[in-house]
């Protein structure tokens, strides 16, 4: 009966620091991830410089290997650079827009919680 007591007693150490080692991995974005509130990092200006970095790169590769006069080519150049304006600010308004609906929600949430209580 003593080494029954004995080997349940190792055993429940055992299982305890295991859960121990696994709780303290645990961080708070973990923690966040599980109910739904994680902070996400948004990459959008990352990524906003990497397509401007491939437009110069394109723009430089199409200019050396143009077979079009220098006037032409600066008109398209010209004309390709208004479009990608156009194309930046459409995505700077839409993270814009995106950002503003998520501080609404979560103030929406927040207003809800409170009066709910």
């Amino acid at each position: 009966m003593e080494t029954k007591k004995l080997l349940m007693s190792l055993g429940t150490a055992i299982a305890a620091s295991k859960v121990a080692r696994t709780v303290s991995g645990i961080e708070l974005e973990d923690v966040l991830g599980t109910v739904g509130l994680s902070r996400r990092r948004s990459h959008f200006l990352e990524n906003l410089g990497l397509v401007l970095a491939g437009a110069v790169v394109g723009a430089g590769a199409a200019m050396l290997f143009a077979p079009a006069s220098g006037e032409e080519t600066r008109r398209r150049l010209g004309t390709e650079a208004g479009k990608l304006r156009g194309a930046a600010m459409d995505a700077v308004r839409e993270q814009k827009d995106e950002a503003l609906r998520s501080l609404s929600q979560v103030a929406n949430g927040a207003v809800s919680s409170s009066s709910g209580a």
